[in-house]
């Protein structure tokens, strides 16, 4: 082979390895030399900043406390999971560790990172030291302690809940003060459905995003128009969205002798506790009683289409064409007022009055010849269909009735500082019985009922789409005014304190007297009639019936339905006058009979009557005595039965002539009758004079005799 042969043959060889080197397969190594690349674990210092930022930017504006912050409770799941809490920690925390902070301590763990003061190595420490003493969100919030850090020997250290033994620690020493400090506003509650009363750590923040900036400011309390925000609210009806409520602020007062605040609270929402077990309809719907320390507040349901009187007001001063349906609605809603007054009177069947009635009617029935039980009314218990959340009657179908009110704000009146309350028998209680009778029965009774306590809610939260929407009672747990106000009560010659325009005549004629549940039936019956005013006349003829009270002879105890001579009450010239002329109006004065003039027939005979049962009463005379809720019940029943039969048959029994436009308001009484000797009242003038307790001085005014009469 020639040297030019080898040269060839040697290049050939040096090309096909490098051939083989640049385009043959390449190899994996073995697997047990192969490595993942490396990843870079973030710094547990910049997460946990991020985490900082991310948390103080979900914080929301309290408006109570004004300008404090809370977290609202769906932001700390959000803030608070397993991957965000490895990354914070240090690369040594266990799953243990981690698997606490996203389950038992995820508060507790977001406050210390708010505070700035701990490091991802302090954070967990901490949360090491709270999984070993069981320390959880449910402990939260903490009472400030001196014995945080190791600051006091064993010995020394206060008595307080075995969890918050952690903060003896001495790792808390340095950072106790900003973690007792922002608590607060980790700790904002929750409105639950089934929890009403709330004892809250004083600077809690609440969770109202939005308080009126014109709140109404009475003599006992201070009531906001307010909302609350929607993590915090448990109410379907609002589900995602802002939950309007009425709050009620109590004030301290430590200048009105006798008046404790704290009483009052309690008085109130014991009260109130118990009556929202009845469920009823027409009975507004506290939320909550909240503590905060040393403030005091109520939490209502919020009556969007304003007060009874509002909704007066806005109806115009001339009066409007009379609607079958508008009348038909007033009469329902009335009679599910009533309704409600029947269910909460109608808790007990052992009070005096009770006794008085069941006792005259066993003594009629032995005289027939055989014992007879008379069911009183307003002592039955409530029927099931009226503790439940609908109305207490089947209506007719209204709602091709126009909603012609405008939306208008509730106006939350203050009880007026003769103010009186819901009692119970129960001497145990807090709040004070009604009577005197040894009695663990409860029953109750609202004592100032007026149209601004009567608060009217819309379509939007009833379904209700008549034109009246759904009255509710309001004021409901009245207690703490009672010892207060009855004092100055009788102090007739202080203004602030004179007679209530709605109160029932033995508010001033007997003082000494306990109040009966037939002192709201008087109320009711005043409200009533100036419903039907509003109806026929308009406002300008309901302030014609006002501008009557010019005329009273003593300012200090008349009001426009009764008057006092010498401890005597009967009712006055100015209601009987008004009753009169509105019966002899062209709607209530027909042949064909009208709905109207027998609700007006009714407030005459049976609601505006002085005298109360009493002992050694005959059936006959209790008969002619001021009617009860119950009994009131089943006539406005007959009056709406009635109504509906003859709706159906084409008849004119809700209104005949619906133009009003001529028909003016009753001549106002122009001076008050001298007082009577012998003529009879109109309401009542065959009441008998057989009664051994009663002083007659003159039809239909009575003296009363102390310890005899009960109701």
């Amino acid at each position: 082979m020639s040297l030019r042969q080898k040269h060839r043959l040697s290049f050939c060889y040096c090309n096909m390895g490098t051939m083989r080197r640049f385009f043959g397969r390449r190899r994996k190594p073995p697997p047990d030399t192969y490595q993942e690349p490396a990843v870079v674990r973030p710094n547990p210092e910049e997460e946990l900043r991020s985490l900082r930022r991310r948390l103080v930017q979900s914080f929301v504006t309290s408006a109570l406390p004004s300008g404090k912050e809370f977290l609202p409770v769906t932001e700390i799941d959000k803030l608070v999971n397993y991957a965000t809490i490895r990354l914070v920690l240090p690369e040594k925390a266990s799953t243990d560790v981690i698997d606490f902070v996203c389950g038992h301590g995820k508060t507790l763990f977001l406050i210390l990172v708010v505070g700035n003061e701990a490091s991802p190595n302090d954070l967990l420490a901490i949360m090491e030291s709270c999984r070993k003493h069981n320390m959880t969100d449910e402990h939260l919030p903490v009472d400030r302690i001196p014995c945080v850090g190791g600051k006091l020997p064993c010995h020394q250290r206060v008595a307080h809940h075995k969890a918050w033994d952690v903060f003896h620690d001495k790792l808390w020493a340095h950072i106790s003060f900003r973690f007792f400090q922002d608590q607060a506003m980790f700790t904002a509650p929750v409105i639950l459905k089934d929890k009403f009363i709330y004892e809250l750590k004083e600077g809690c923040v609440l969770p109202i995003t939005w308080k009126a900036q014109k709140p109404h400011i009475g003599h006992f309390s201070t009531v906001y128009e307010a909302e609350v925000h929607h993590a915090h609210h448990q109410d379907d009806r609002y589900f995602g969205e802002s939950l309007k409520v009425a709050l009620k602020q109590l004030k301290p007062l430590t200048s009105e002798p006798g008046y404790n605040v704290e009483t009052a609270w309690n008085h109130e929402t014991s009260a109130l506790e118990e009556i929202n077990k009845l469920h009823h309809k027409h009975l507004i719907r506290p939320l909550a009683a909240l503590r905060c320390g040393l403030e005091h507040y109520i939490m209502f349901e919020w009556a969007d289409g304003g007060s009874l009187r509002e909704l007066w007001e806005s109806q115009g001063p001339e009066p409007k064409d009379l609607d079958p349906d508008r009348i038909m609605s007033v009469i329902e809603e009335v009679l599910g007022i009533v309704g409600a007054l029947s269910t909460l009177h109608g808790t007990n069947n052992r009070t005096k009055t009770g006794n008085v009635v069941r006792r005259a009617a066993d003594l009629a029935g032995m005289a027939a010849g055989e014992r007879l039980t008379v069911p009183v009314p307003h002592s039955v218990k409530p029927r099931e269909e009226e503790t439940k959340d609908h109305s207490p009657i089947t209506t007719p179908d209204t709602s091709k009735s126009p909603r012609n009110v405008p939306e208008i704000h509730v106006r939350f009146v203050e009880p007026s500082d003769d103010e009186v309350s819901f009692r119970s028998e129960d001497p145990n209680r807090s709040y004070v019985s009604e009577e005197s009778d040894a009695s663990s029965d409860e029953h109750w009774r609202h004592g100032d009922l007026k149209p601004e306590n009567i608060l009217q809610f819309n379509q939007s939260q009833t379904n209700d789409s008549r034109w009246l929407g759904t009255l509710k009672i309001a004021d409901l747990g009245l207690a703490k005014q009672h010892v207060f106000a009855t004092a100055r009560r009788k102090d007739m010659t202080n203004q602030k304190f004179t007679t209530s325009h709605y109160e029932a005549p033995e508010a001033v004629a007997n003082l000494h007297l306990p109040r009966s549940r037939r002192f709201d039936i008087w109320s009711i019956g005043c409200v009533i009639l100036e419903f039907v005013i509003i109806i026929l006349y308009g406002n300008d003829g309901l302030a014609s019936f006002y501008d009557q009270h010019k005329i009273r002879e003593n300012p200090h105890t008349d009001t426009l339905y009764f008057t006092v001579d010498r401890n005597v009450a009967r009712v006055s010239d100015i209601a009987s006058h008004w009753i009169a002329e509105i019966l002899n109006d062209p709607e209530c004065n027909r042949a064909g009979g009208s709905a109207l003039a027998d609700i007006v027939r009714l407030v005459r005979d049976r609601l505006l009557v002085v005298e109360l049962p009493s002992e050694n009463m005959v059936p006959s005379q209790i008969s002619r005595c001021r009617a009860d809720a119950g009994e009131l019940k089943e006539k406005l029943e007959a009056i709406w039965g009635k109504a509906i039969h003859d709706e159906s048959q084409g008849g004119d029994y809700l209104c005949f002539r619906k133009d009003r436009a001529n028909i003016a308001p009753p001549a106002p009484l122009q001076v008050m009758k001298p007082k009577r000797t012998a003529a009879k009242s109109r309401l009542g003038d065959d009441l008998l004079k057989t009664q051994p307790n009663l002083e007659v001085r003159e039809p239909y005014q009575y003296r009363y005799d102390s310890g005899k009469m009960t109701n």
